[in-house]
């Protein structure tokens, strides 16, 4: 019988993301005296991917390719300076919505509903922590994605620069959270972020005052907006979500903020639970095994990548006790957490 991780990668074969965010790898090599055919084609990555930034990668290829591009040019914080360089081009057609929206938080909530055209290996969420601070995050869901911490630094970076288009170059975030352990140099992460930068932190997040939403969009073109919906709502048509994966992104996403359950999964996706189940059962899943799939692959990641105890990733993923965390583990892994910590 196939174990869990290879059940999981069925589900997830289609997942991918558009090169855009990654354009930038070519001269990046060059730059450090690299041949960039050469590096690319011993990682298994054609040069020729990069002409032109709508070509796709498997999600997993294009964490490869970065963690592979990090350690051969011995820069720590590739993914930063990726991010830095792509910035909200990294999203193609869909940074669109954001930019023509009438307000910041608007053009946020266009964006992230459509980043599933861009990127179908993680989801993007925004949360109002009260009413007085927000926070926009990213989360990786594909299963057993290498170079994680470089691919959340590049995801941070390109936030960063979306909310600098749409608040102005001056803004700055009130705190950069990353998940992932704190670099030997920090100094490139505080130089771009101008923010207080929070290691090991339980998610990948920027915070920052929830009145920036409400700003409007300098520059904003109604017109344009009624043209990328329509694209949209063309692109949506030819490569629909299964259940399965929206599923999966709205428990990415739920389990940011709230303890997800079953009910409030329905009432996001604007489905009866009823529904809702039968749609997984067809596809052969269930609410259940997705939220175990979920959680498993968010534990992985902070075990591997941080240094938060155990206790604080139990509370993250919103289980009662560690003990309850630590069992639940051992049935994903056959190890215990601690277990798989040393072992990675």
């Amino acid at each position: 019988m196939p174990d869990r991780l290879s059940i999981r990668s069925l589900r997830h074969t289609s997942e991918d993301i558009s090169v855009a965010p990654l354009m930038s790898i070519p001269l990046l090599l060059r730059e450090r005296g690299l041949d960039a055919a050469t590096v690319l084609e011993r990682i298994g990555v054609e040069p020729t991917v990069f002409d032109d930034a709508a070509n796709r990668l498997p999600f997993d290829v294009a964490g490869r390719l970065v963690a592979e591009c990090a350690a051969v040019t011995a820069c720590p914080h590739l993914g930063l300076l990726l991010g830095k360089r792509s910035g909200a081009s990294a999203l193609g057609v869909v940074a669109g919505f954001a930019r023509h929206a009438d307000t910041v938080g608007a053009g946020l909530r266009m964006l992230l509903a459509h980043l599933h055209l861009h990127d179908r290996g993680g989801v993007a969420a925004l949360t109002e922590r009260s009413d007085s601070a927000a926070e926009l995050s990213y989360v990786i869901y594909h299963p057993n994605t290498p170079g994680t911490a470089h691919m959340m630094d590049a995801s941070a970076a390109v936030m960063c620069s979306i909310m600098r288009e749409l608040c102005g170059p001056r803004w700055a975030p009130s705190e950069v959270m990353l998940a992932r352990r704190r670099p030997q140099r920090v100094a490139p992460y505080r130089e771009f972020f101008r923010a207080p930068i929070r290691f090991d932190a339980p998610h990948t997040a920027l915070a920052f005052p929830a009145e920036c939403l409400d700003r409007p969009v300098y520059g904003r073109d109604p017109e344009a907006r009624v043209r990328l919906a329509a694209l949209a709502a063309e692109l949506s048509a030819a490569t629909p979500l299964s259940a399965t994966e929206a599923v999966i992104r709205a428990l990415s996403c739920m389990i940011i903020a709230i303890p997800p359950s079953s009910g409030r999964l329905a009432q996001v996706l604007g489905m009866k639970p009823r529904r809702l189940r039968e749609r997984l059962e067809a596809e052969g899943t269930s609410v259940k095994q997705l939220l175990g799939d979920v959680r498993y692959e968010l534990a992985r990641q902070l075990l591997e990548e941080t240094r938060m105890p155990i206790g604080e990733i139990s509370a993250s993923l919103h289980y009662s006790k560690p003990g309850a965390f630590s069992r639940a583990f051992r049935e994903w892994s056959g190890k215990t957490p601690r277990q798989w910590r040393q072992g990675a």
